[in-house]
């Protein structure tokens, strides 16, 4: 008998359900640990990646052990506490190359350089938007936002665009919830930011005039995937001083079209 089967009341060797389903829970939680790992602002402790995905502390230590021994995490010697590690460079590194962002890259840096402004691409995580690739703006006066900065859908220039070209709005809608004010200017009522998803379908890219941020000012387009819903984003940012009302709509353009050639740079069949 195979090591790990088992046999049944009629002498059949079977492979247990129970240990399929162990072995995808163990992949499941390494994976976990990895995102919260990526997620955290510092190094993290035992303890608070147990707390946080749920897990017994020794669960968690076993995971982490077995992550950095492949260094896909690293423990600092003076405290223990865990950040992420070489192989989770590489991969990443890896990732950008065949998903095409590297290739993303200059489309963005020229639209920054176009419009003067800071320039991103995001993709959709569940309820927030992710920033995976950032160009800053030369201005001293300028919206920082690191990669990796996850950010609300239903206020940015950005997440707008992903909800517009998302799929069924009134389904989007529904799914956001409980839309909290977070300046004087943020959409709050689902009929407003209905009618606000709606013109930005009619006019190809979407507008946060201060509604997440005082004074920030954001127009985003979709990238288009292969059957017609947004894959990401691509938002250009800035304060409202230097991006008045009569300027959106050239902001708009430049942008509609670079959302567009970054589609291209994303290899066929795939979803960023």
């Amino acid at each position: 008998m195979w090591k790990g089967e088992s046999v049944d009341t009629t002498g059949e060797q079977t492979r247990p359900e129970a240990e399929q389903v162990a072995g995808t829970q163990t992949i499941t939680r390494a994976l976990a640990v990895l995102g919260v790992l990526r997620d955290a602002e510092d190094d993290v402790g035992v303890t608070e990646l147990a707390r946080a995905l749920g897990l017994h502390t020794s669960t968690t230590h076993r995971i982490l052990r077995a992550l950095a021994s492949a260094r896909y995490v690293v423990q600092n010697s003076q405290t223990e506490r865990y950040r992420l590690g070489r192989e989770a460079l590489l991969l990443g590194r890896a990732a950008s190359r065949a998903l095409g962002f590297d290739a993303a890259l200059p489309l963005l840096e020229q639209l920054a350089e176009t419009t003067g402004e800071s320039v991103n691409l995001s993709v959709r995580d569940n309820d927030d938007a992710v920033v995976v690739l950032r160009v800053e703006s030369a201005h001293p006066l300028r919206f920082i936002q690191p990669v990796g900065t996850r950010i609300p859908l239903y206020c940015t220039s950005t997440g707008k665009a992903l909800l517009a070209f998302g799929g069924d709005l009134h389904a989007e809608l529904a799914k956001l919830g409980e839309l909290t004010r977070l300046t004087p200017d943020t959409l709050t009522s689902p009929r407003e930011l209905l009618a606000d998803l709606e013109q930005t379908r009619e006019r190809g890219y979407s507008v946060n005039n201060g509604e997440r941020i005082p004074g920030v000012c954001g127009v985003a387009a979709p990238v288009p995937g292969e059957v017609g819903l947004a894959m990401g984003a691509v938002a250009v940012q800035g304060p409202e001083v230097r991006m008045p009302a009569d300027r959106i709509p050239e902001l708009g353009e430049l942008v509609v079209q670079t959302a567009t050639a970054v589609t291209a740079t994303i290899p066929s069949g795939y979803w960023i």
